[in-house]
């Protein structure tokens, strides 16, 4: 009686345990697995089916035929499209560091393309995608900087040269934050020299940001606290020309009026 319930035991086990190998073989073939590069002879149908995936945002897909494209026909006048378009893939699809590979190698290897504008601006930008909050290590927002600005310089009739400018405010803003943040902690401290080499630096650096505005406002009462009133009323006035608004402009008006009235600011 036992041998025969052992028996039925075993036999419902190995049937659940055949169940869930079936069970798993057919998730795994409705998965599909990776995709695979298509087969074709000619590089137009090649660039045609990549073309088509890329349209329909299937990016990794698309990925996946121009990358095939490149190694299958090398040397292709469409080549240096395939190398942008693989590019885009990844930075559409947010794998910004894959990206700014491509785009370096568009720059480098197609000199001659339409695309290296587009390209060398794009490197720039996925650099910056990649940079953590102002706070933390910008070594990729320097980068990005200096890659925009070496674009503006190099293409200023580039149709992206006003998404350049707009990352390029938002750049300052980013690096003239980090600077700005270290120069409160020495003004506070009241070691100027110190807060000056960081102003200073925000106000040549920065100037795009408000964080060189409110500089020119600490720039000021440092002035003032040294008996420089001449320089404080000139640091005092870029700050207050200013179109934006600011924690300090109201501060900033009402320090350049006391010194210019004769009158003596609060400190």
């Amino acid at each position: 009686m036992r041998s025969l319930m052992k028996s039925r035991s075993s036999g419902t086990s190995f049937l659940s345990s055949v169940i869930l190998i079936c069970a798993l073989l057919l998730v795994a073939a409705s998965c599909g697995g990776p995709y695979r590069a298509s087969r074709v002879e000619l590089p137009g149908q090649k660039l045609a089916i990549a073309d088509d995936f890329f349209k329909k945002g299937k990016y990794s897909k698309a990925a996946v035929e121009y990358k095939d494209f490149l190694a299958t026909f090398a040397g292709s006048e469409r080549s240096d499209f395939a190398q942008f378009r693989l590019a885009e893939c990844f930075r559409i699809d947010e794998q910004y560091s894959l990206a700014a590979v491509e785009y370096r190698i568009v720059v480098g290897d197609y000199g001659y393309s339409e695309f290296v504008d587009d390209a060398f601006f794009l490197e720039g930008l996925c650099a910056f995608k990649q940079a953590p909050r102002s706070e933390r290590d910008q070594t990729k927002s320097y980068k990005a900087l200096e890659r925009v600005n070496r674009f503006l310089q190099l293409f200023p009739k580039s149709p992206r040269c006003e998404e350049a400018r707009a990352a390029l405010i938002e750049l300052h803003e980013r690096l003239g934050k980090k600077d700005f943040l270290s120069a409160k902690l020495y003004f506070s401290d009241k070691r100027f020299d110190a807060a000056l080499i960081y102003f200073d630096k925000i106000i040549e650096q920065y100037s795009l940001a408000v964080w060189a505005e409110r500089s020119y406002y600490y720039r000021g009462v440092i002035d003032e606290e040294r008996g420089l009133i001449d320089e404080a009323v000139c640091e005092y006035g870029e700050a207050i020309s200013s179109a934006n608004d600011f924690p300090e402009k109201e501060d900033a008006n009402r320090r350049l009026k006391a010194l210019t009235s004769g009158g003596i600011s609060e400190r």
